[in-house]
C-alpha cells in the first residue's frame, strides 16, 4: 500500500534533493578526463526492431543493424534491441569490475555485454516496477579481454505502461568503484539545470492546494474545486517527470496513472472551471472536446478498441489533442466580455496558457513553433513553467476578490435576514393576552432563520378571543414576506369581523396572485365568546386536538389558490378545563435519521402537553418544517389568566 509515511517520505526526499542542487555553490564534479570515463550518447546506438535471439552477442550478420535517431522514442510496444561497439581504453581495460550507467532507457529491458547477461529490470513486475529504472550493472573487464566490447540491451514491450524513458542523459561506462558519484552528479547536474522549472510548478502545486481547502470550507464552490485539481495535477506531472531521474520510489503504475490523468483531464478540468465561474452550463461544443480527451486517455493506456477505431485515434489523437487546446480559445471572448474584472485577467492567463500548450503540440506534430526555453546563466528556463506560474498567481488575486466579493454579497444577505427576522418578531405575539377564563400559551420554531408559520391572537372589546393559526408554502425570506402580508390582513379584517369564515374568505382573495410559482397557506381561524363558546373554520390546515381528540372539521382549499373560495363554519363548546391545541404540519412531519415521521399518533398522543414540551418533542425527533404549537385552556370558576409574555420558541440568529 501506498501510505502517508511513504508519501511523506518521498516528498522529503524530493525537496531535499532539489534544494540541494539549487542552494549547492560547488560544481558538479566532472568526468574525469584520463579515459577511465566513457560516455555513449544516444544516437551513437543502433536499432534492429523484433524480438531474434541472434542479436545478442551483437555481431551476428543475420542481424539488420540501423543507426539510431537523437532523441528517437522506440515503439515501447514492441520488442527491439539496441547495440553500442567500442574499444575500451586502457585504464578501462585494466580495471577489474567495470560499471554501467543505464539512463536512456525503455521500461524493461536486459543488457549484455560481449553475449554476457549482465542485468537490467526484466525480473520487476508490473506492478512492482519503478518509475526510476536507471540501473548500475557491473560486470568483470575480462568480458573484453582484448578490449573490444559490444554492448546489447533487449528491450520488452512494456504493454499498457507507457513512457519508461527518462531525461536525456547518456550511459556510462567507468569502474564500478566510480559509477555511484557519476550517477549523483548526473542527478543533481540535472536538478541544478531545471531548478526553476520545479520550483515554478512547486508554488503552483501549493496553489492548487490552497484552492481545494478553501472547497472543503464550501462544497457550493466548484470552481475552486476544479481549479485546485487543475493546478494540483500540472504539479502532480512534474513529480511524475522528476521521478524518472530521482529514486523518490515512485511506482511505475501511479506514474503512468499521472501521465494518463494529467494529460487526458486537463482540458476537461479547465473547461469545467471557467464554465462553474461563468456560472453557465458547459455547451455541447466544449462536452465533444472532453469526449475526445476521455479517448485519448484509453488509446494512451493502450486499451483495447475496435480495428477501425484503433486506426481513427492511432493517427487522429495528437491532431484531437491541438484541436483541443486551440479549442479553449473559444472560452476567451467569454472571459473578456464578463462583467467580472478577474474573468479578463483569467482570459489573459489563460491565452497565455493555450498559446505555450498549442506551440508545444505543434512541435511535436512537426509543425514550426516558438522555442519553449531558454537557457540563462546555466539554466533552463521553461516556458511552460512560467505560463502555468502566471496562471496560479492570477488565479490567487481573481479568486481572492472573488472570495471578498462573495462575502460581501453574504453580508448583505445576513443583514437582509436580520431585518426580516426583526419583522417576524413584531409580527409574533409577545405578550400573553389577558382573558378572564382563559389561558393561552405558544411556542415557534422556524426551521431557518425566518419561517413561514404564523400565529395571532387577537382579544375583542367584549372579552372574547380571535385566534388564527397558519403555514404558508415554503421556507425563508419569501415565505417570510408573505407572513406579513396575512398578519397585516388578520389585522385588517378583525377591526370588522371576528366570524372566522368570514376572515379567512377575505385573507384568501388579498393571497391571490401575491405568491409567486403558486404559494399558498393554510389557516384555522376559531373565536373563542367568554361563555366557552367556539366557532371555528379551517382552509386546508390540521384540525386542533380538544383534550387530545382531533376535532372533525370541515375541510376547504388552503388560502391563495382559487379566488372566491367560501368556507365553512362549526361550533362548539368548550367546557372549563378543557383544552384546544392547534398544531402546524411542522409536528406532525418531523422525521428521524431513520426516515420515520413523528406521524399524527404520535402527535395526538401528547397534544395534552406544554407547547414548549411539544414543540421540544418533535424538534428532538427531528425537526424539518417551522413549527408551531397554540394552546388555548379555559380555566376553571374563580381562575384568573396568568399575566406575562406568550412562551415562545425562536431559532437562534
Amino acid at each position: 500500500m501506498f501510505g502517508k509515511q511513504r508519501i511523506f517520505g518521498i516528498a522529503a526526499r524530493g525537496l531535499l534533493l532539489l534544494a540541494a542542487a539549487v542552494l549547492s555553490a560547488a560544481s558538479t564534479p566532472g568526468r574525469a578526463q584520463d579515459g577511465t570515463v566513457l560516455t555513449i550518447p544516444a544516437e551513437q546506438w543502433q536499432v534492429h526492431p523484433g524480438d531474434d535471439p541472434r542479436c545478442i552477442a551483437g555481431t551476428d550478420p543475420g542481424c539488420n543493424w540501423q543507426p539510431r535517431i537523437a532523441n528517437d522514442s522506440v515503439d515501447t510496444g514492441t520488442t527491439h534491441w539496441l547495440r553500442y561497439q567500442v574499444t575500451l581504453p586502457e585504464q578501462l581495460r585494466n580495471t577489474p569490475q567495470l560499471g554501467l550507467l543505464v539512463q536512456d532507457h525503455p521500461v524493461f529491458y536486459e543488457v549484455y555485454a560481449n553475449g554476457h547477461p549482465i542485468g537490467g529490470t526484466i525480473g520487476d513486475g508490473r506492478l512492482s516496477a519503478n518509475a526510476d529504472n536507471r540501473r548500475i550493472l557491473t560486470f568483470p573487464s575480462s568480458y573484453a579481454p582484448d578490449g573490444w566490447l559490444v554492448l546489447v540491451l533487449r528491450a520488452y514491450p512494456s504493454g499498457s505502461l507507457i513512457g519508461g524513458y527518462g531525461p536525456d542523459l547518456p550511459y556510462v561506462l567507468a569502474p564500478a568503484d566510480r559509477i555511484r558519484t557519476i550517477m549523483d552528479a548526473d542527478t543533481l547536474a540535472y536538478l541544478r539545470f531545471n531548478a526553476t522549472h520545479y520550483l515554478c510548478f512547486g508554488v503552483i502545486g501549493c496553489a492548487g492546494f490552497v484552492f481545494l481547502l478553501l472547497f472543503s470550507v464550501n462544497t457550493r464552490l466548484r470552481e475552486y474545486f476544479w481549479l485546485g485539481s487543475s493546478l494540483a495535477i500540472v504539479a502532480l506531472l512534474r513529480v511524475d517527470e522528476i521521478s524518472r531521474i530521482v529514486n523518490i520510489g515512485l511506482p511505475l503504475w501511479l506514474s503512468n496513472a499521472i501521465y494518463f490523468l494529467g494529460n487526458t483531464f486537463t482540458a476537461l478540468i479547465l473547461i469545467e472551471f471557467v464554465f462553474s465561474f461563468l456560472q453557465r452550463p458547459v455547451p455541447r461544443l466544449f462536452r465533444l472536446i472532453q469526449l475526445l480527451g476521455l479517448l485519448e486517455w484509453y488509446v494512451v493506456a493502450g486499451l483495447p478498441l475496435p480495428s477501425f477505431l484503433d486506426t481513427f485515434m492511432r493517427y487522429s489523437t495528437p491532431g484531437a489533442i491541438l484541436l483541443a487546446s486551440l479549442t479553449e480559445l473559444l472560452m476567451l471572448p467569454m472571459c473578456f466580455r464578463s462583467k467580472l474584472p478577474e474573468m479578463r485577467w483569467i482570459g489573459a492567463s489563460v491565452l497565455f496558457i493555450v498559446t505555450e500548450n498549442s506551440s508545444r503540440m505543434a512541435r511535436e506534430l512537426g509543425i514550426p513553433s516558438i522555442p519553449q526555453d531558454v537557457i540563462w546563466r546555466g539554466l533552463d528556463i521553461d516556458v511552460r513553467g512560467i505560463a502555468y506560474l502566471l496562471f496560479a498567481l492570477v488565479m490567487l488575486v481573481a479568486m481572492t476578490f472573488r472570495l471578498r466579493r462573495i462575502q460581501d454579497r453574504n453580508r448583505e444577505i445576513e443583514q437582509e435576514m436580520a431585518a426580516a427576522r426583526s419583522v417576524q418578531q413584531i409580527l409574533i405575539p409577545e405578550e400573553r393576552p389577558s382573558i378572564p377564563g382563559l389561558a393561552v400559551d405558544s411556542a415557534y420554531l422556524p426551521a431557518q432563520q425566518v419561517g413561514g408559520d404564523f400565529f395571532q391572537l387577537l382579544p375583542s372589546g367584549d372579552g372574547g378571543l380571535l385566534l388564527v393559526v397558519g403555514d404558508v408554502s415554503g421556507k425563508g425570506l419569501p415565505a417570510a414576506m408573505l407572513v406579513s402580508v396575512l398578519v397585516g390582513a388578520i389585522h385588517s379584517t378583525a377591526e370588522f369581523t371576528h366570524a372566522p369564515a368570514e376572515l379567512l374568505a377575505h385573507l384568501n382573495q388579498r393571497l391571490i396572485g401575491r405568491a409567486k410559482g403558486g404559494g399558498f397557506s393554510t389557516a384555522v381561524a376559531a373565536f373563542i365568546q367568554p361563555n366557552g363558546q367556539v366557532t371555528i373554520a379551517n382552509a386546508g390546515h390540521l384540525s386542533p386536538y380538544l383534550d387530545g381528540k382531533e376535532l372533525a372539521l370541515p375541510n376547504a382549499l388552503p388560502l391563495g389558490i382559487v379566488s372566491g373560495t367560501t368556507y365553512e363554519s362549526s361550533q362548539f363548546n368548550l367546557s372549563r378545563g378543557s383544552r384546544l391545541t392547534f398544531y402546524s404540519d411542522g409536528v406532525v412531519e418531523a422525521q428521524n435519521e431513520k426516515g420515520e415521521l413523528f406521524g399524527f399518533e404520535r402527535g395526538q398522543q401528547i397534544s395534552t402537553r406544554s407547547a414548549a414540551a411539544i414543540v421540544e418533542a418533535a424538534r428532538h425527533f427531528g425537526q424539518s418544517d417551522d413549527i408551531t404549537v397554540v394552546t388555548v385552556e379555559r380555566l376553571g370558576a374563580g381562575e384568573e389568566p396568568v399575566a406575562g409574555r406568550v412562551e415562545s420558541v425562536l431559532a437562534p440568529a
